[in-house]
């Protein structure tokens, strides 16, 4: 068994082996092309395992900043992994994680985090509740009149900073919250039934939205200049709709424009694994302790084909 980084001459047998590893579909294949495009992309922390010269494994670590008690932090997102079948239970998995951990260390990676099953990671030290969902449900008599005049289109690239800066600012005390981009291909989905808007005030854009066509009354992402500006984005989306959910945290600067408070709900596959000493000891037990809500993951654009 040789476990090494994937090469360009891999692309074709990965994504042959992840479409069989998940039972047909292809979502996992697109998204590991689309994340090779990131500028943080390493293909050192996409590695393969060989049984003879032939590929049998693979397993990808991708690189993000995230917010942990007001803090950026340097993590990795383990996903996907996928072993072909007779070479399943075998250990393969284990020794895939174990190598991708060791090289995200001695990249100075502090944490790691995924969504899968617990009983298998939890041996890896990942811990299950780790962060979860989190939205707020309005209706048109819940969300208080502006009188604000907003342009709803497709962002652009001279909208890019702004939707940089809106994003961190609505986003930064979130904990798990991952650092947005700066190219247009952060804000736009390749998916054709995820709409993303720019909410755009005299030439700037204030406001940032990103919705599937199939679900038009939950928004997976909102991003406002303000409380005005929050409002009158939702009163927009609402429309003819009777109702209205955001992937609003309770520490999302939008929150606060609206009397009903985000809820949060943790999950048992939501989970983190500290790879070196920072500060998710800390948020672990804090929200172990119930003294602090777990945080949320807002998924970039590339996972819009799988989730």
């Amino acid at each position: 068994m040789n476990i090494r980084p994937e090469t360009p001459a891999d692309y074709a047998r990965i994504a042959d082996l992840q479409v069989h590893a998940f039972g047909g579909q292809i979502g996992e294949a697109l998204l590991i092309t689309l994340l090779r495009q990131r500028p943080d992309f390493d293909p050192e922390l996409s590695l393969v395992v060989e049984v003879d010269h032939r590929i049998i494994g693979h397993i990808l670590l991708s690189p993000y900043t995230i917010s942990l008690l007001g803090q950026p932090v340097k993590a990795v997102n383990l996903a996907p992994i996928g072993i072909e079948t007779p070479y399943q239970r075998q250990g393969i998995g284990e020794a895939l994680v174990l190598e991708g951990h060791r090289i995200a260390q001695s990249k100075d990676y502090v944490l790691s985090f995924l969504v899968g099953y617990e009983t298998f990671y939890t041996r890896f030290g990942y811990k299950p509740d780790a962060y979860g969902s989190s939205s707020v449900t309005l209706t048109r008599e819940q969300v208080r009149p502006s009188g604000l005049t907003l342009e709803a289109r497709p962002p652009t690239e001279a909208d890019c900073p702004s939707l940089f800066g809106l994003s961190m600012g609505e986003e930064y005390n979130v904990d798990f919250a991952l650092r947005q981009g700066e190219s247009l291909v952060d804000w736009i989905s390749l998916n054709p039934n995820v709409q993303c808007r720019a909410y755009v005030r005299d030439g700037i854009a204030v406001g940032y939205t990103r919705v599937n066509k199939d679900e038009p009354d939950k928004v997976r992402m909102f991003l406002a200049k303000d409380a005005e500006t929050a409002r009158t984005m939702v009163s927009m989306l609402l429309g003819d709709l009777p109702s209205l959910t955001l992937s609003l945290h309770p520490y999302s600067k939008s929150a606060a424009a609206f009397e009903i408070k985000p809820q949060v709900i943790p999950w048992k596959s939501a989970l983190a694994c500290g790879l070196a000493p920072g500060p998710f000891e800390d948020y672990y037990a804090q929200v172990e302790a119930g003294t602090r809500p777990p945080g949320r993951v807002i998924w970039p654009v590339a996972y819009d084909f799988v989730t």
